[in-house]
């Protein structure tokens, strides 16, 4: 592009523009729409997210729940977890590549 090009709405150069500010709104939205908030600097995550973090199903955690692996409030049938809780539960069944625990 010369420089006594000028644009206008149908210049590729502003096209390309648009549709990246655009495509960073959207990544924005995404994001933001993800993020939950904190109480005290604590995160709480309900079932249905620590099974899809963890990869199990709703029976499993409930085995997790009921063996005491996991800590967990319940507010009137409402099950809330720490963040904080699911990464220590994690840390202390870590077993590294030679087969010893932390």
């Amino acid at each position: 592009m010369d420089l006594n090009d000028i644009l206008n709405s149908r210049s590729p150069e502003l096209k390309d523009l648009f549709e990246a500010v655009n495509q960073i709104s959207q990544n924005i939205q995404n994001h933001t729409s993800t993020i939950k908030s904190s109480i005290s600097g604590e995160y709480f995550l309900d079932n249905n997210e620590v099974c899809e973090m963890l990869h199990i199903s709703s029976r499993t955690l409930q085995d997790y729940r009921d063996k005491g692996l996991i800590g967990f409030y319940k507010i009137e049938g409402k099950i809330l977890y720490k963040l904080s809780d699911i990464q220590a539960m994690l840390e202390k069944h870590y077993n590294d590549a030679w087969g010893q625990r932390r």
